[in-house]
């Protein structure tokens, strides 16, 4: 079996690698065969772990096996297809979705750059949204920018690479692909057994949904912070603080939702993760500082924190073309309003965000409180990162906008982690139905190029209301479940270290 995972593995990682290295500058000839050879050594590497953990759920299942070669072909041409656009942008054709104008411009990534560029010059406001638009760079649309100060750490580390705007989406790409797909793939082998191997071909089926997909051509962080957040989690509850605390501390700083995590930590009596994470968080807000200075944090405190308390800092969440794509629950409230409920204005519906966030919260804390999951079986594993995921996500729906392009990210991750851990084949063909619906509904929904429709706005927030209660019922059934912590330290009873 290793030899097949080898080189589905090779020919995965090849052009994801290439596009990284035409980032740094080499030429696609260069790229491409340079590309193959690391690609090969990494698919080596990787090979080893991986084919052993599938031969541990696949033995003696030639269905599985099949379905799996087959999903691996179809996720290889799929990336394939993508890396060429994420290569040349002035070739559309082969970007996700090429019939949609607003979907093969949009770029995420742009504001990442341009940000860390303004901060650099050090004379600008980077959340004043005018930088941004109306601009293009090339045919791709700039977003604005959003995020905590802390944040620019990483795209200003990459410019020292590159400058280029072009080369930086490229280098961007490859490292989200890479960071994502490998939390998958580690995970699902930290998990182990049947229930890793199940986890390792929903990978699989994740990294061929259009969602994921596209969230990597437009480079919105959020699916890095998820991935991130995982790896972080599992690497602070099996005492690995050295390499958890600065993970977990910048994805919390960055995008503040993951954060909630920490809260998970604080009430499961973790002091020793919650501590580290601090003092990461401490370090890397004074190497923000000493880089950037104190002007874009006093431009976060007074102009941007409160745009988005007000909304102002998304007004196209108001616009009904925008309702259909934004998978939050202030978007609930303004599908509703568009639906036919005029009292759910604007006002009611960010006090409803903030309630549902103070429940999430409420939430977080018991399932921290109430933690008692042990480790030291596949199960139990893959109930922490169940949980881990859930919470991210109920808590990203807190935002008063999340692009329906990497809003179901972790909830589809999760569906396939769900699946993997079944009991009964009841349950894995239920979990798997709604991964299916999720990823359908949700690559179906229009884009905002197009006038929206009762129809796809009552059908993605049905898809909402789907992931919310999948999120919510992952978290409640760690807080009702019965204690079965082990009595050994998690840091042995994880395997592998």
């Amino acid at each position: 079996m290793r030899d097949g995972v080898f080189i589905a593995a090779t020919l995965w990682l090849a052009p994801v690698i290439a596009v990284g290295l035409i980032g740094v500058g080499l030429t696609p000839v260069a790229a491409i065969a340079l590309g193959l050879v690391a690609a090969a050594a990494m698919g080596w590497w990787v090979s080893g772990p991986l084919a052993a953990t599938l031969s541990a759920g696949f033995a003696g299942r030639r269905a599985l096996t099949i379905t799996a070669v087959l999903m691996s072909a179809v996720a290889i041409a799929q990336i394939a297809r993508e890396s060429v656009y994420m290569a040349d942008s002035t070739q559309p054709a082969y970007s996700v979705i090429p019939g949609d104008p607003w979907r093969v411009e949009h770029s995420c990534m742009s504001a990442y750059f341009e940000a860390a560029r303004f901060a650099q010059m050090g004379a600008e406001n980077v959340y004043d949204a005018t930088l941004y638009q109306p601009r293009h760079i090339g045919a791709l649309k700039v977003d604005s920018y959003h995020y905590p100060p802390p944040f620019l750490l990483l795209p200003r580390a990459l410019r020292l690479i590159t400058t280029d705007f072009f080369q930086f989406r490229a280098l961007w790409f490859a490292m989200q692909t890479l960071v994502f797909a490998g939390a998958m793939a580690g995970i699902a082998v930290w998990i182990g057994e049947t229930i890793g191997a199940f986890a390792l071909l929903g990978g699989l089926a994740v990294l061929t949904t259009p969602t994921v997909l596209y969230s990597l051509q437009m480079g919105n962080f959020q699916t890095t912070a998820v991935a991130l957040g995982a790896i972080a989690l599992v690497l602070l509850v099996t005492q690995r603080f050295r390499a958890g605390a600065p993970i977990l501390a910048y994805v919390a700083l960055s995008k503040i939702f993951p954060g909630l995590l920490v809260v998970y930590l604080l009430l499961g009596r973790r002091w020793r993760a919650v501590a580290w994470t601090a003092a990461a968080g401490v370090a890397l807000v004074a190497l923000t500082f000493a880089i950037f200075g104190t002007e874009p944090f006093s431009d976060f405190v007074h102009s941007e924190l409160p745009a988005i308390s007000n909304g102002h800092a998304f007004p196209q969440s108001e616009r009904p073309n925008v309702a259909a794509s934004n998978q939050s629950i202030y978007g609930l409230t303004v599908r509703l309003r568009l639906l036919g409920a005029g009292w759910l204005d604007q006002p009611i519906g960010l006090k409803i965000a903030s309630l549902y966030g103070l429940i999430v919260v409420a939430l977080t804390a018991l399932a921290g409180w109430k933690d008692r999951i042990d480790l030291s079986s596949p199960a139990g594993r893959a109930m922490l990162v169940q949980t881990g995921l859930a919470l991210i996500s109920l808590a990203s729906f807190r935002s008063p906008f999340v692009g329906g392009g990497y809003g179901l990210v972790s909830t589809l991750w999760l569906l396939t982690l769900l699946a993997a851990g079944s009991r009964s084949r009841q349950s894995m063909v239920l979990w798997s139905m709604t991964f299916v619906a999720c990823a359908v509904v949700n690559r179906l929904t229009p884009s905002p190029y197009f006038a929206p429709t009762t129809f796809w706005l009552a059908a993605s927030a049905g898809i909402l209301v789907v992931a919310l209660g999948v999120n919510s019922w992952t978290v409640l059934r760690l807080i009702l479940a019965r204690p079965s912590r082990s009595p050994l330290p998690a840091k042995l009873q994880a395997p592998g270290t």
